[in-house]
């Protein structure tokens, strides 16, 4: 009998309304966020230029007491508005546009959950955890354990992304009588784009850990016109034909891009005489549909859905195609669901259990099931507070035909 995890709602949350009373349109995003942050910050954390998230991590760590405590302040506020989302998520409340009751379920009875992304990093995050078990405590959700991720990054986002296709790499390195064969793994954010570079015993379907981490190679670059993606924060309003065609240029210099990392990362595993897979794992912002489309993309990146006629996965297999790496296929997942699947397969120190108590809600709709072996039982969600939010629920159970 062995275990298995299994991703229940792509935490597609960002835009859950009805959290905070009094301010229905506030989004979890207007309130949970390193740009949340950012806001609460103004005209309480001075310094040179825009405030941001990162300000208050700066203030946090000067020698100046008075703009400390301003700091721990912002961040146990942060954590009450995170108090009032986990709280309406748990009791089936909140509303979106077209969300299914079955998703409004996922989220009850949760047992543990993760924080991460840029703003969980350090001390900032230990604070942010912190302060969140006590907002839950006082919200009568004590029994919810909360942990700091352990992969609060990039490096999330192309873990997640090679663990969701395993099954594929090593039955590609059995066929070829590999003993080891390296994966590569992207991450897609609203500033930089990473990639990660893994090697994998097929045989044992596990990952070959190098040193203290679970890559060989790791590296980020700033995405493309970054400046201008200011621009583009609806992506669901009209755009001018100028508009749209400076967009696809950015989407056109973001493939590029993320062709180049692929490139680099195979480069490195040719220098450490590994054979790469011909299997491409990307963590993408928004919903993922099968053959490689984005939905209800966030609005950080337009023109990169469905609906604008754009296939994502066969877009970057014609540049990789064109640069010679001819035969590749890439598989995309929702960022969140990558990050959550990174912290809850990798670290130990997380373990789940199940309220004998109470029944875990049936599997509903599509759902995604990823082969485990060293979770207990039990419920999770993970939250990915940066630059915006996004997250995943999932449950690990017992699969009786192992």
């Amino acid at each position: 009998m062995g275990r298995h995890l299994e991703i229940l709602g792509d935490g597609q949350i960002w835009d859950l309304r009805g959290i905070l009373p009094g301010a229905p349109q506030k989004t979890f995003e207007d309130l949970f966020s390193g740009r949340a942050l950012a806001q609460m910050a103004q005209g309480v954390i001075k310094g040179k230029g825009k405030i941001t998230g990162l300000s208050v991590t700066k203030a946090l760590f000067s020698r100046n007491r008075q703009a400390k405590d301003k700091a721990i302040t912002l961040l146990k506020g942060l954590a009450q508005n995170a108090s009032l989302g986990i709280k309406t998520l748990s009791q089936g409340k909140g509303f979106k546009p077209d969300w299914p009751a079955r998703e409004r379920n996922y989220w009850r009875n949760l047992d543990i959950i993760i924080i991460g992304g840029g703003v969980s990093e350090g001390l900032t995050g230990r604070i942010l955890v912190s302060a969140i078990k006590s907002s839950l405590s006082k919200d009568g959700l004590a029994d919810i354990r909360v942990y700091q991720a352990k992969f609060p990054g990039k490096e999330a986002g192309f873990l997640g992304a090679v663990i969701n296709i395993l099954k594929l790499i090593c039955k590609e390195g059995k066929d070829y009588g590999l003993k080891r064969i390296a994966a590569c793994g992207l991450d897609l954010g609203r500033e930089e784009v990473g990639v990660g570079l893994l090697a994998i015993n097929p045989n044992r379907g596990r990952l070959l850990k190098q040193n203290k981490h679970n890559w060989v190679f790791k590296y980020s670059l700033k995405t493309p016109y970054r400046n201008y993606l200011k621009d583009f924060l609806d992506s669901r309003r009209d755009y001018s034909v100028s508009e749209r065609k400076f967009g696809e240029r950015i989407r056109q210099a973001i493939l590029r891009q993320m062709t180049n990392l692929i490139i680099l990362a195979q480069a490195k595993a040719q220098g450490l005489g590994l054979e790469s897979s011909r299997n491409i794992g990307v963590a993408v912002p928004g919903r993922t549909s099968d053959g490689g489309y984005i939905i209800d993309s966030t609005d950080y990146l337009p023109f990169f859905r469905k609906e604008d006629g754009f296939n994502f996965s066969r877009s970057l297999e014609d540049f990789l195609c064109k640069r010679g790496l001819r035969g590749y296929q890439v598989h995309i997942i929702n960022d969140g669901i990558a990050a959550g699947i990174a912290n809850v397969y990798f670290d130990p120190s997380i373990s789940l259990r199940v309220n004998s108590e109470r029944s875990p809600e049936p599997a509903e709709g599509r759902s995604r099931t990823i082969d485990s072996f060293k979770l207990k039982k039990g419920k999770f969600a993970f939250f990915g507070v940066g630059s915006g939010l996004g997250g995943c629920v999932g449950r690990v159970d017992y699969d009786e035909k192992k």
